[in-house]
C-alpha cells in the first residue's frame, strides 16, 4: 500500500522532483492574479465596515501566497487608502501584483492558495507590558498579531497566523500559558523583514497589536472560490462560514476521512502524526489509537459511502487502507492466552482499552462490509476483557504481555468506558450474554465508585448502549449525572475538546430512548435538555476552529502534510491519529442528528403540579409566617394592581426598593379584594395582613422562581413576539386569533422585562393551548431563559431605545438573544423585508429553528400581493386569500400575516384564523379608534398615545393619511420620538417628507425635538403649531378642534398625550 501522507493533495500540483528555477510566473499565479482582479467586489466593502483607523495602519494590506506544499509566504503592501475608500479596487492592483511576482519566484509549484487581510482593533503596549499580557492566554491561544516600528514601511507586522504556526509564541510542552519565544521570533522576523529592521526588543519600546480582516482566494480548482476571514475573536484565521448543515458537516467528514487514510502506511501502521510549525513527525507508536482511529475511519467510510459523498475509486482506496489498518493490528499487535486473545501495545503491555477498540473496529469493519473474517477474534478479546474483571465489578486496567501479571489496577477512567461500550456493541451484533452480564456487572461498579463525575464520552457511549437492552431507571440516571453540571463547559470550552461533541452525542441518543419511557422522565429533574441542545450544536460548529482549512494550513511548513486534518491549538497545532478519530465520530454522529433532524423533546416530569403551599415555600425557598389553610393553590402572581384577579398571590414592595412591585396600601387594598396570599421579604409589616404570608429573602428574586417553576410546569406552546415596533399589537391580536379554540394566555399591561414576563407566565392558565409573551429588547437573554418560546416572532428593527442601544445593528443582535433559549426545531418567524433579515435568519439557523418569513419581499414565505385601505390579498404556500381588517394600516396588515405564519407552522384552520383576524380590534394606545367628546367637541380618535418611534410614526401616518376622510376634517397631534440617543434631532427632520406629504387641516406638534419641524413645515402660516409642552398643548387644544374631526394622537408616551383624551365614562 502506497504512503501517501507527502504526496499531492486534491486540487493540487503533483510534486515536482527537481528544483529548478522557473523563469517567470507560473499558469497558477496568473490564476492568482486574475482572481485578485475580481475580488474587489467582496474586499472594499469588509474593508471600508472594519479597519484600523491609525494612518500608518490603514495604509497595509498583507498578502500571503502558498503553492499548497511551502510555508506561505508573506507580503506587507502600502495601499492607497484614498482609492480604497473611494471604492477604486483597479488602483490598487499594480502593487497587489507586484508583490504576487516577487512572493510567486520564491515557491517550485504554482501558487493555489492567496490571504488578503488588513489590521484593525489596533492597540499600543511598551513590549514589557504586552509580554506580561500574553501569559495571560492559554498557550497558542493569544490570537493577535503583532507590529513593530518599521524603516522601510511605517509598521512591521506579524499576523497571529504567523506568530503561531512559527511557534513565536511557545515556550515548550512544559509551559502551558503562551510566551515570547525571542529565538524564533528573531528568526522569523530576519526571514520576513530582513535583519535590517530587527527590533531592538527593550522593555520600553513601542508594539502594537492587531485582528485582521480579510479575505481567503483558493484558486487549487476549476474556478477561484473566495472566502471572508472570520473575524470574531476564537474564530479568527479561518473562513466565515454558516452553522453547519447535513451537506456541510458531509464535506468535513469526507475531507477529514480521506486526510485520515492517507496515513495508511504500507506497514499496516499510521503515520502517527505531525508537530506541523516545523512539520515534525511523531515518532511514537500507540496501538490503542490505532484501533480506535480504524474504528473512526470505518465510520467516515460508512458515511462516505451510504451518501455516495465519495467517487467509487476514493470509496476503493479506502477499503484498502481499512484493511490495512486492520491486517496491521491483528498480524503484529494481537496474541492469543488460553482461547483470549489480547491487544499488545507498545512496551509489551496490554491495556484494557486496546483490546476494547480493537473490538469495536472489528465489529464495525463486519457491519460496515458483511466481511465476518473478523468475528471469532472479536470475541476472543471480549474475552479477554472478561478476564480483566474483578469479582466487584472494576477492571484491571494494564498487564504485562509475557505472563499477564497486573502491571496497573487502575490507569485511566476511559478503559473502563471502552470496555463496556465495546461488549455492548459485541453484545448488539451476537447476542452472546456473557457480554452483557459483564457490562452489568461493570456498571454497579461504575455507579457505586461515581465514574459519572468523570464526564467521560465513552461512558456515555456504554450508558446509551446498555439501556437500549436494559432500559432501567440507574443507567438512564448514570446517563444523566455523566453529563449534568457539564453543559456550560461543553458550550463556553475555549479549546475545541472534541470528545465533548461525542460525550453529547451520545446523550443526545440516549435522551431519544428516555423520550420512549416518560415514566422515567423525572431522573431529568433539575436538567434543561433545551440548553444542552445549545451546548451540543455550538460545541459541533465550534469544531470548525480545529480544521485545517487550507487558509490556516498554508502558514505552515508543509501544509500539504496537514490540510484537512484535525488538530489541537494547545499542543502545538498536533496532528495526531486519535486527534482526527475524535473529531470524525463526533461529526458522524452530529451530521446524522441533523439528517434525521430528530431531537428529544421530553416533558417536565413538573407538568400538571401546582401551585400549593408546599411547592411555592421550594421554589422560593421561604418560610410561611401564617400558614395556609389544606388544599390552598396560587392562582397566579400580582404586581400590577391592574391585572389582578381574585385568588392571586400579591408581591410586596422589598424593603430597599423605591419603586416596582406593590406598596403596602396596594397590598391591603388587594387583600380585601380576594388575593389569597402575600409573599414579601418584611414579615413583621404584613403579620395580621388577613391572608398567609410567606417571608423571602428576596421578592424579585421569588418572582423570578415562581414564573420560572410555571413555564417548566406548562405543557402547551409558547409564542415570543418582540420588535422595535408592534409588539402588544401582536400579542393582542394573536392571542384573539387562538383563542377560538378556548383560553389563551397573553401578557398583560405590556410587561417584557424578566419581572413582568414572570409574574405574567405565573398567572397565565395551564391549561391553556397557548401562551402569547411579550418580550422586549432589555434582559433579552433572561427573557428568553423565562418564556422558552417555541415560537419565535421578530416583528421589526428600527430605531428605538437608542439611548439604550447605540445603533440598528446592537438592536438586531440582541433581539435575536431571543433564539437561544428556544428548542431545536422552533421556529422563528421573521419580517421578510426587513434590512436585518439575513442576520436575524442566520442567527435562528445557528440554532437550528426552522425559519418562516412574512412580509412584501418576493421570497417571503407569506406574501402581501396586494394592500389597499383594510384589505390585503396575501399568498400563502401557493394559495391567495383574501384578508380584510377592521383594524386600519399596513402595519396592523403586517401583523396579521405574522399571526397567519403561526397558523400556517401549527396547522390550523386557516379559514378560522382568518375570520378572527376580521374581528381583531386595535388596543388603546395603539391604534385604537373610538368616537369620544374633548372639550365638548365630538371626535374620532384615532389613539397611537402608548409609544412612538421612527417606524411606528411612519406606519401611524401613513394609516391615517389613507383615511377616506376629507382633509378639512382631518387634524394631526404629534409629541416628541424619546430615547433616541444622539440620533435624536435626525430622526425628528426625517418625519418632515412624510408630515409635508400629509392632507390634514392642521399639524399640532408638542415637545423639544418636535421644535425642529415646524420651520421646515411652514410654520403657523402652513398650519402648523408647536407647543412647549402638553400643559400649553391642552390649554390651546379647543382652538383647534372642531366637531366631527377625526384627530390622530401619536407620541412616546413620556410625552404625555395619552393624558388629553382619557377615556370618558360612559366609553
Amino acid at each position: 500500500m502506497p504512503n501517501n501522507t507527502r504526496s499531492s493533495l486534491p486540487g493540487l500540483p503533483p510534486l515536482s522532483k527537481s528544483g529548478a528555477e522557473k523563469a517567470g510566473p507560473s499558469a497558477q499565479a496568473v490564476n492568482v492574479a486574475l482572481a485578485l482582479d475580481g475580488i474587489g467586489e467582496t474586499v472594499v466593502p469588509i474593508w471600508l465596515n472594519k479597519h484600523a483607523q491609525p494612518a500608518e495602519f490603514a495604509q497595509l494590506m498583507l498578502l500571503s501566497v502558498s503553492d499548497g506544499y511551502g510555508r506561505a509566504q508573506v507580503a506587507t503592501v502600502q495601499i492607497d487608502v484614498n482609492s480604497l475608500q473611494a471604492g477604486n479596487w483597479a488602483a490598487l492592483l499594480p502593487a497587489l501584483k507586484q508583490a504576487l511576482q516577487r512572493l510567486e519566484r520564491k515557491f517550485q509549484h504554482p501558487l493555489v492558495w492567496c490571504r488578503l487581510e488588513w489590521p484593525f482593533a489596533v492597540r499600543e503596549w511598551q513590549w514589557q507590558t504586552l509580554k506580561q499580557n500574553i501569559k495571560r492566554y492559554k498557550r497558542n491561544y493569544f490570537r493577535s498579531g503583532l507590529a513593530f516600528v518599521g524603516t522601510k514601511l511605517p509598521r512591521l507586522l506579524l499576523t497571529e497566523m504567523e506568530l503561531n504556526a512559527n511557534a513565536c509564541l511557545y515556550a515548550g510542552n512544559q509551559v502551558a500559558h503562551a510566551d515570547v519565544n525571542l529565538g524564533h521570533l528573531e528568526r522569523y522576523i530576519k526571514a520576513r523583514h530582513g535583519s535590517s529592521q530587527m527590533p531592538d526588543f527593550g522593555d520600553t519600546m513601542p508594539v502594537w497589536s492587531f485582528s485582521t480582516a480579510g479575505v481567503f482566494v483558493d484558486v487549487s480548482g476549476e474556478t477561484a472560490r473566495v472566502h471572508g476571514l472570520e473575524t470574531q475573536p476564537r474564530c479568527w484565521g479561518r473562513r466565515e462560514a454558516p452553522p453547519l448543515t447535513a451537506a456541510s458537516t458531509g464535506e468535513l467528514i469526507e475531507r477529514s476521512t480521506r486526510f485520515l487514510g492517507k496515513q495508511m502506511k504500507e506497514d499496516g501502521r499510521y503515520v502517527y502524526g505531525y508537530f506541523p510549525c516545523f512539520d515534525r513527525r511523531i515518532n511514537t507508536y500507540n496501538v490503542l489509537r490505532h484501533a480506535s482511529s480504524t474504528y473512526a475511519l470505518l465510520e467516515g467510510y460508512e458515511a462516505c459511502a451510504e451518501q455516495r459523498l465519495l467517487s467509487n475509486e476514493q470509496l476503493r482506496l479506502i477499503r484498502q487502507q481499512i484493511a490495512g489498518a486492520l491486517s496491521g493490528l491483528c498480524s503484529q499487535f494481537v496474541i492469543y492466552r488460553q482461547g483470549a486473545a489480547y491487544v499488545v501495545d507498545v512496551g509489551d503491555i496490554i491495556k484494557l482499552g486496546a483490546n476494547a477498540v480493537a473490538i469495536l473496529a472489528l465489529v464495525k469493519y463486519h457491519q460496515v462490509t458483511g466481511d465476518d473474517r473478523y468475528a471469532a477474534l472479536a470475541d476472543a478479546l471480549a474475552l479477554g476483557i472478561t478476564r480483566m474483571q474483578e469479582a466487584d465489578g472494576s477492571f484491571i486496567h494494564v498487564l504485562n504481555a509475557a505472563d499477564l501479571s497486573v502491571k496497573e489496577k487502575t490507569r485511566i477512567i476511559y478503559y473502563d468506558g471502552e470496555a463496556a461500550f465495546a461488549l455492548m456493541r459485541l453484545y448488539d451484533h451476537t447476542r452472546n450474554n456473557r457480554w452483557l452480564d459483564c457490562v452489568v456487572n461493570a456498571f454497579d461498579y461504575f455507579i457505586a465508585s461515581g465514574h459519572e463525575n468523570a464526564h467521560d464520552h465513552w461512558l456515555a457511549y456504554c450508558s446509551n448502549e446498555l439501556v437500549a437492552h436494559r432500559p432501567e431507571r440507574k443507567y438512564f440516571a448514570f446517563a444523566v449525572r455523566n453529563i449534568a453540571g457539564y453543559v456550560d463547559f461543553i458550550h463556553e470550552r475555549i479549546t475545541t475538546f472534541p470528545t465533548l461533541l461525542e460525550l453529547s452525542m451520545a446523550f443526545h441518543k440516549t435522551l431519544l430512548k428516555l423520550e420512549q419511557r416518560p415514566d422515567l422522565a423525572d431522573v431529568l429533574n433539575g436538567f434543561d435538555v433545551n440548553a444542552f441542545y445549545r451546548a451540543l450544536h455550538a460545541r459541533a460548529n465550534y469544531l470548525l476552529n480545529g480544521f485545517f482549512w487550507p487558509e490556516v494550513a498554508m502558514y505552515f511548513k508543509a501544509p500539504a502534510t496537514v490540510v484537512d486534518g484535525f488538530f489541537i491549538r494547545h499542543h502545538s497545532f498536533r496532528v495526531r491519529i486519535d486527534d482526527v478519530e475524535h473529531y470524525l465520530s463526533g461529526l458522524v454522529a452530529y451530521q446524522q442528528m441533523l439528517r434525521e433532524a430528530s431531537y428529544a423533546s421530553i416533558k417536565s416530569p413538573l407538568l400538571g403540579q401546582r401551585l400549593d403551599a408546599k411547592t411555592i415555600v421550594s421554589i422560593t425557598e421561604g418560610v410561611w409566617i401564617s400558614t395556609p389553610p389544606d388544599e390552598w393553590l396560587a392562582r397566579g402572581l400580582c404586581c400590577w394592581p391592574r391585572s389582578f384577579q381574585t385568588g392571586q398571590v400579591v408581591i410586596a414592595r422589598g424593603k430597599g426598593m423605591e419603586k416596582g412591585f406593590l406598596p403596602f396600601a396596594a397590598v391591603k387594598s388587594l387583600v380585601s379584594k380576594g388575593a389569597s396570599a402575600v409573599i414579601c421579604d418584611d414579615p413583621e409589616l404584613y403579620h395580621g395582613i388577613g391572608v398567609p404570608v410567606l417571608h423571602v429573602a428576596d421578592v424579585r428574586a421569588a418572582t423570578l422562581a415562581i414564573g420560572q417553576w410555571q413555564r417548566r410546569s406548562y405543557a402547551g406552546r409558547v409564542v415570543g413576539i418582540t420588535g422595535s415596533a408592534g409588539k402588544t399589537t401582536a400579542v393582542a391580536m394573536l392571542a384573539h386569533v387562538l383563542s377560538y379554540s378556548g383560553a389563551v394566555g397573553q401578557t398583560q399591561g405590556s410587561a417584557n422585562l424578566p419581572i413582568g414576563i414572570a409574574w405574567n407566565i405565573a398567572s397565565m392558565p395551564q391549561e391553556a393551548r397557548y401562551w402569547v409573551v411579550e418580550m422586549a429588547i432589555g434582559s433579552m437573554a433572561q427573557n428568553t431563559d423565562l418564556a422558552r418560546p417555541d415560537i419565535a416572532i421578530i416583528t421589526n428593527i428600527a430605531a428605538s431605545h437608542l439611548v439604550y442601544h447605540r445603533s440598528l445593528d446592537e438592536i438586531a443582535r440582541k433581539k435575536a438573544l431571543i433564539f437561544q433559549s428556544m428548542p431545536p426545531n422552533g421556529v422563528a418567524i421573521l419580517y421578510r423585508d426587513m434590512p436585518h433579515y439575513a442576520y436575524l435568519a442566520e442567527q435562528a439557523r445557528r440554532y437550528h429553528l426552522q425559519v418562516v418569513s412574512f412580509g412584501e419581499h418576493p421570497d417571503a414565505d407569506i406574501r402581501m400581493l396586494a394592500f389597499a385601505g383594510n384589505s390585503a390579498r396575501i399568498m400563502c404556500d401557493g394559495s391567495v386569500y383574501e384578508l380584510g381588517m377592521s383594524a386600519a394600516g399596513r402595519h396592523m396588515m403586517l401583523n396579521a400575516m405574522a399571526v397567519l405564519a403561526v397558523a400556517r407552522h401549527d396547522n390550523l384552520p386557516l379559514d378560522i384564523v382568518i375570520s378572527r383576524l376580521a374581528t381583531f380590534q386595535a388596543v388603546a394606545g395603539r391604534g385604537e379608534v373610538r368616537a369620544t367628546h374633548c372639550h365638548g367637541v365630538p371626535i374620532t380618535l384615532y389613539d397611537e398615545t402608548y409609544n412612538a418611534n421612527p417606524l411606528s410614526m411612519r406606519m401611524a401616518l401613513e394609516a391615517f393619511s389613507s383615511l377616506t376622510v376629507d382633509a378639512s376634517k382631518k387634524l394631526v397631534i404629534i409629541g416628541d420620538m424619546l430615547e433616541l440617543g444622539a440620533e435624536t434631532e435626525r430622526l425628528h427632520q426625517e418625519l418632515a417628507p412624510l408630515l409635508a406629504s400629509l392632507s390634514a387641516r392642521e399639524l399640532l406638534l408638542c415637545g423639544q425635538h418636535c421644535q425642529v419641524l415646524a420651520p421646515l413645515l411652514g410654520g403657523e402660516a402652513a398650519g402648523v403649531f408647536h407647543f412647549a409642552d402638553v400643559k400649553a398643548l391642552e390649554a390651546a387644544l379647543p382652538h383647534h378642534l372642531m366637531p366631527h374631526d377625526s384627530v390622530l394622537v401619536k407620541a412616546s408616551h413620556g410625552i404625555g398625550l395619552h393624558a388629553l383624551f382619557p377615556p370618558l365614562p360612559y366609553e
